[in-house]
């Protein structure tokens, strides 16, 4: 159990009653009954509270980074004030409604309504009458531990919506109408000021599916969709043009703009005009010409674009536009030399991953010019990937030469550490015969 005090906290306890924000406590009679009339303060999101962690061992530097980015985004109650440890609750919220195979509408309600209730704190002191947890259920709802187990609370939270909505009726209900369902709060318009928030980071912890873009030998294009939660294929789509130019290297900014290198040395953008049933694109437009030799490029879905030459020189070039102009990608800079990196993908802002010959998989953090941490996430075997791809949210996918693509997730992709990191299959045997691939690192 631990003392949760924000920096900004000290010597407010006399004064949650006048600050709080939240709602009343889940009812104190049954989880289907009346709730309490007196406004819960558990959720002064300036307080100091006996909490209890979400996630064994606490939370992540993974986390860490998740709140940080959702501090840049959120506006209502918690903006400004995510931290890792809130960032690690609502991932095991989030989770549970996964686990459930439950639409991402579920996680939603249940991040709205911990907003409300405990700001996304695991409360393990009875602040308002005896409510406890994420959701300050009351004693009705379970024993203590079983209220302070983080999945245990989701799921009991679930359980009584689902039974509240039957028919799957709460797809279409308004998310703060469902939580009130739920909580018989006597403060009901409260959940849906949050809803905006909680969408905000659902949609930052919710795998999303990994749009994938490919250039085949003869120059056409391809576009694939791996679903997030089940890493299964589930679109490919090839253009009937192709790009005109021989590419080299190739990174995707987003979902319809992706940068290309071509033998030449030039840097062209290709933009997409529409990749849902077919692969149709612009005629290519060269951007810049001359100087880029790049033999891997990644794009870190932050403004950052890493290019690695042949003789491991790593380069970092900030683009400043959604569609860039040659004008727009600037403050050239190389990092480091000796990169002897034989694939070369980033998992998040100033993150990059890549494979050794000799089979090594290494991370790095890149800090700036001659700054960089480095970690050894696997000693052998990695070898035999051509292409690593990397969408987000700790998933690594690995193209070997026989043309199948493995799946891997990692716990905490930020911690230089690979005994977290674990293989969860093929995505297909085969197939992926492209020479260049590219994922959108979405998100971020």
């Amino acid at each position: 159990m631990n003392r949760c005090i924000p920096a900004c906290a000290a010597g407010v306890l006399a004064l949650v009653s006048a600050v709080s924000l939240s709602a009343t406590p889940a009812s104190a009679q049954s989880p289907a009954g009346p709730a309490a009339t007196t406004e819960s303060r558990a959720a002064s999101v300036t307080a100091a509270y006996l909490t209890d962690p979400c996630v064994d061992g606490g939370p992540t530097s993974a986390d860490s980074s998740l709140a940080s980015y959702l501090n840049t985004k959120l506006s209502g109650t918690l903006d400004g004030y995510m931290t890792a440890y809130r960032a690690s609750c609502a991932r095991k919220v989030v989770q549970a409604v996964q686990a459930r195979g439950l639409d991402q509408r579920a996680a939603v309600i249940a991040i709205t309504t911990t907003i409300v209730e405990s700001t996304i704190q695991n409360i393990a002191e009875e602040v308002d009458h005896d409510s406890l947890g994420l959701f300050q259920q009351r004693a009705s709802w379970g024993t203590r531990s079983q209220r302070l187990d983080p999945t245990w609370a989701t799921n009991a939270f679930l359980n009584k919506m689902l039974n509240v909505y039957p028919n799957n009726s709460w797809l279409a209900a308004p998310v703060g109408e469902v939580c009130q369902a739920v909580q018989v709060s006597a403060f009901p318009d409260r959940y849906q000021k949050q809803v905006g928030d909680a969408e905000i980071i659902v949609e930052a912890i919710w795998p999303s599916p990994a749009s994938v873009y490919g250039v085949l030998s003869d120059g056409r294009l391809t576009y694939s969709v791996i679903e997030g939660d089940s890493g299964q294929l589930s679109k490919v789509v090839t253009s009937s043009a192709t790009l005109g130019f021989t590419p080299k290297a190739m990174a995707t900014l987003n979902f319809n703009t992706i940068l290309l290198t071509s033998t030449e040395g030039d840097l062209y953008r290709v933009d997409v005009i529409t990749n849902n049933t077919s692969l149709v694109f612009n005629a290519p437009v060269k951007i810049l010409s001359g100087g880029w030799t790049h033999t891997h490029l990644s794009y870190d879905g932050a403004g950052n674009l890493y290019g690695l030459t042949s003789a491991g020189v790593l380069r970092r070039h900030d683009v400043t536009a959604t569609k860039p102009s040659g004008s727009q990608i600037v403050n050239w800079v190389t990092i480091d030399s000796g990169f002897t990196l034989k694939t070369l993908t980033t998992t998040g802002p100033d993150w990059i991953l890549g494979t050794v010959s000799d089979g090594r998989l290494m991370s790095y953090k890149i800090n700036g010019v001659g700054s960089w941490v480095s970690g050894e996430l696997k000693s052998s075997t990695w070898q035999t990937m051509t292409h690593l791809l990397s969408p987000g949210a700790g998933i690594y996918y690995g193209r070997t030469s026989d043309g199948a693509l493995h799946r891997y997730i990692d716990r905490d992709p930020y911690d230089n550490n690979g005994s977290d990191l674990y293989g969860q299959g093929k995505v297909t045997d085969s197939g992926w015969t492209q020479v260049l691939l590219s994922a959108h690192l979405a998100g971020r």
